[in-house]
């Protein structure tokens, strides 16, 4: 009964984390790109935190519903 919504959120955390490990990747050309002009590349952090979110949302979940 619940298979549907378990593969829903699996789907959807692939999609954040995917999300998340591009938004790194163009933080880091920006920083590149940035470094020699001392400008700050914003973004890089929030992303982080973004995906240690979504990674650990899966253990959060579980450990919720989990039957006792």
């Amino acid at each position: 009964m619940t298979e549907p919504i378990y593969q829903l959120l699996g789907w959807l955390g692939w999609l954040v984390l995917l999300l998340c490990a591009s938004r790194i990747i163009w933080a880091g050309a920006l920083l590149i790109v940035r470094s020699h002009r001392g400008e700050s590349v914003e973004g890089l952090l929030g992303a982080l935190l973004g995906g240690v979110i979504v990674g650990s949302a899966g253990l959060i979940a579980g450990a919720l519903y989990a039957p006792a």
